[in-house]
């Protein structure tokens, strides 16, 4: 009868546990989970985001990251295996939802992304954090300066004779991927290679690509001198970034809601991408890169 006992109040505390989360900080606060994919940027935002956590109140942040793609993270948070995590306006057009209407309004689609997340997965999906991570058709610099080439229409009558070098995913993708952009332009490349975005960059710096889907982000264009081309008929969708997080998490906890308030409109693309920089082609520690904004910028006493 004891041992029973014992056991029914063992069950009782773990799943008392677990409904806390299961993990209680050093100073007596809770333990959050951020979800962070496998490019830099969320990385850097989720530092920010553990850095003013950790030092602003009693809880602690736990980051994983190189979860590989946007909706492993939204199924995750779904679960409540994560609270936190960075995502982008656009991804409210990726087959989530059967009846939003798709925009190329920035401002349109961060609210779509709101109402529609906020609804389904009882999240807040905050205003943006000040940065676009979009898609972008670049160029070798001597390309446009030879052929006077500004929009991506003007690619057309060289298209069959140049060579694309984009990600896997935007090859496989509907809206906003290769089979969109044909519709949306009329042309299509000679030569289509799909490919880790690494190897695309190093492509187009040896001369052995002509144009790369490249992110407004990227530090890489300015580094190999690459020109951004106007998307004059529109077709890429806004990636305007923003934090998300549980309603559960910011309704017990409004000190974290006032951190994730205050980090809205604090980086633009220009400083992402030199932080994004500093990390990838530097070599830093993506935390220390963190902490330098946030002081700079004096979010962080």
């Amino acid at each position: 009868m004891k041992k029973k006992l014992l056991l029914a109040l063992l069950t009782s505390a773990m799943l008392l546990l677990a409904a806390c989360g299961g993990e209680e900080s050093a100073d007596g606060g809770e333990v959050f989970e951020f979800g962070a994919q496998s490019y830099t940027d969320p990385k850097i935002a989720a530092q920010m985001v553990k850095i003013l956590v950790e030092e602003n109140t009693d809880h602690e942040v736990n980051i994983t990251e190189d979860i590989q793609a946007s909706p492993q993270i939204i199924a995750s948070i779904d679960r409540e295996e994560f609270d936190f995590a960075m995502l982008y306006s656009g991804e409210v057009y990726n087959n989530h939802f059967d009846d939003v209407e798709y925009s190329t309004n920035s401002e349109q689609t961060i609210e779509n992304a709101q109402k529609y997340f906020g609804e389904e997965y009882d999240i807040t999906w905050f205003d943006s954090i000040g940065f676009k991570n979009e898609y972008s058709i670049a160029i070798q610099g001597q390309l446009q300066d030879s052929e006077g080439i500004e929009n991506i229409s003007d690619l057309e009558p060289l298209a069959g004779d140049l060579r694309l070098g984009t990600d896997t995913s935007w090859v496989e993708r509907d809206n906003d991927g290769y089979r969109g952009f044909q519709d949306a332009y009329g042309f299509e490349f000679g030569d289509v290679r799909a490919m880790e975005v690494s190897l695309m960059y190093e492509g187009i710096k040896n001369d052995e690509l002509d144009v790369v889907t490249a992110y407004t982000v990227d530090p890489q264009i300015a580094e190999y001198d690459l020109r951004v081309l106007e998307d004059d008929v529109e077709f890429f969708p806004p990636y305007d970034a923003s934090l998300v997080a549980r309603n559960e998490v910011l309704d017990n906890y409004p000190e974290v809601k006032e951190i994730f308030d205050n980090l809205v409109g604090t980086v633009s693309t220009e400083q992402m991408s030199q932080l994004i920089l500093e990390v990838d082609l530097n070599g830093r520690p993506a935390e220390e890169v963190a902490r330098e904004f946030l002081e700079n910028e004096g979010l962080l006493n």
